[in-house]
């Protein structure tokens, strides 16, 4: 993504992004709190609850934010199980 793709995420608060490594992949869905917020409480008046399968809350969605936390998570091994 170039830099004005990167500034619309940041401004929307969320991304999907796929995280691939020697034993795999997966699609981590980036929020930042506020849009975290909003879609919780979106979810849950319209449906009743709010779920979301490897969540990960960051700041802001920029590019450092998220490959900073997707190294951290990694190193802590949170992608060493399903």
């Amino acid at each position: 993504m170039d830099e004005f793709d990167w500034a619309n995420q940041e401004a929307k608060g969320w991304l999907d992004v796929t995280v691939a490594w020697d034993g795999g992949r997966r699609v981590v869905e980036v929020y930042d709190p506020v849009r975290l917020a909003q879609s919780v409480g979106s979810e849950t008046a319209r449906l009743g609850r709010f779920t979301a399968r490897n969540l990960l809350v960051v700041p802001s969605v920029t590019r450092e934010n998220i490959e900073s936390a997707v190294s951290t998570i990694a190193q802590e091994g949170f992608f060493d199980h399903e």
